[in-house]
């Protein structure tokens, strides 16, 4: 049966639990962060970063994002360890493909040279985030949540000690980039050890064969998911990109450090209450229970969550991120008050892709994901086009996704009977 509330919140405060402490080690050290590193390194990063999530999606074919929904443990296990080959294979095959480009060149085309010498360091980085990826989803169906949440903290504690040293020795964009790779690994450390201490018991379930039939009986995942997820990833990598053209690298910056601290939020509270509530749908559907009640449970507690933060961002946003940041990062709190409401809704929104996932509704939900896409890259070009401030501009992109995302919530609920 699926659990009851009581056990549904516990669940989710196990993960908030580390999601707190992850949310609040970033804050603290970015005062330093954002005096020790120029607009125009934390642009540099963001451009990596969003490299790196573009590429991520592709890491396990979205294979990991099935991992909790078989009843049976040896197709779990199976799926498991075709993520984990998956996400194996793309990392050779990017270290192949740097060795025959021209990475300077390329890094110019994207509107960051400066970022060159470390695309080196992406076929590492997508291996660490597709075995993420896919230990995160088996912690979430063994109820490992502790496991995860302890995986927030160590990538929390291990960015921020790299970040800060290499902040208070010069290092530039490099420091970050590199604080990104140690919290990787710290977080991957965290998440595998209870699969250490067990000697990775669930592995001698899987066989070729095994992994064959999974490959098959779930390739919705990666003709469907994939794309769809890739879509979104790219949707960011296109943002900035076309920032770095249209308005230069410190504009990236002041946008990159708004997102980053925006989305903060969505990214480690919203991603709690998500695993928490895609096992318990997954586990619904397979016993026909109603999933309504679990999915207004979701959405009001994210409701819940995201107004403080929004109320406070539209009152305080400049004179906020001017009083924590430093002063040359005042345009930044501009930019948030402008794109508070979106956020609001994207927080609200990003746990809910789940439920397409479970209800074998994610042909829509990519169509959804497609139009979300155009709407932001077209208010955005159609902004400069007319010679809209940046600031203005964002304003009218949450106007237009407060429309968006309310009729997407509206298809959702109704899709979920």
């Amino acid at each position: 049966m699926p659990l009851a509330k009581s056990a549904f919140l516990r669940h989710i405060l196990t993960l908030l639990s580390g999601a707190a402490v992850a949310q609040l080690i970033p804050l603290l050290v970015s005062p330093l962060l954002t005096r020790w590193y120029s607009p125009t390194d934390v642009g540099l990063q963001a451009v990596y970063l969003s490299w790196l999530s573009s590429l991520a999606v592709l890491a396990t074919a979205r294979y990991e994002m099935a991992i909790v929904l078989p009843a049976e443990a040896e197709r779990a296990s199976n799926l498991m360890a075709l993520s984990l080959g998956i996400a194996c294979a793309c990392a050779l095959l990017l270290v192949v493909l740097l060795l025959l480009i021209d990475t300077q060149a390329l890094a110019q085309q994207l509107g960051a040279v400066g970022l060159a010498p470390w695309l080196w360091l992406l076929p590492l980085s997508l291996l660490l985030a597709g075995a993420m990826q896919a230990w995160s989803n088996w912690n979430n169906r063994q109820r490992h949540y502790r496991a995860n949440a302890q995986g927030r903290m160590a990538q929390a504690f291990s960015t921020a000690a790299v970040q800060l040293t290499g902040g208070w020795l010069g290092a530039g964009s490099a420091g970050l980039i590199l604080g990104q790779l140690a919290g990787q690994l710290g977080s991957l450390a965290a998440q595998i050890w209870q699969d250490v201490k067990t000697r990775f018991a669930w592995w001698p379930q899987v066989s070729r064969a095994g992994m064959r039939e999974v490959a098959i009986a779930y390739q919705e995942f990666p003709k469907i998911n994939t794309p769809h997820a890739l879509s979104t990833a790219l949707l960011e990598a296109a943002t900035l990109l076309l920032l770095a053209r249209l308005a230069g690298a410190a504009a990236v910056g002041y946008y990159g450090l708004m997102m980053r601290v925006l989305k903060l939020p969505a990214a480690l509270i919203g991603q709690a209450v998500a695993q928490v509530a895609y096992r318990e749908l997954a586990e619904a559907r397979q016993q026909q229970q109603l999933l309504q009640p679990i999915l207004r449970k979701m959405m009001l507690l994210l409701c819940a969550l995201a107004l403080p933060p929004f109320i406070l961002m539209q009152i305080a946003g400049e004179p906020l991120f001017a009083w924590v940041f430093g002063q040359q990062w005042a345009t930044a709190g501009r930019y948030a008050q402008a794109m508070s409401l979106y956020i609001l809704l994207h927080f609200i929104a990003s746990p809910l892709g789940m439920v397409p996932l479970v209800i074998n509704r994610q042909r829509s939900a990519f169509l959804w994901s497609l139009l979300h896409a155009l709407l932001l890259l077209g208010c955005l070009a159609l902004g400069f086009s007319v010679g809209l401030p940046l600031e203005k501009t964002l304003q009218w992109i949450s106007l237009v996704f407060a429309a968006y995302f309310l009729s997407y919530f509206i298809w959702l609920y109704r899709a979920s009977r």
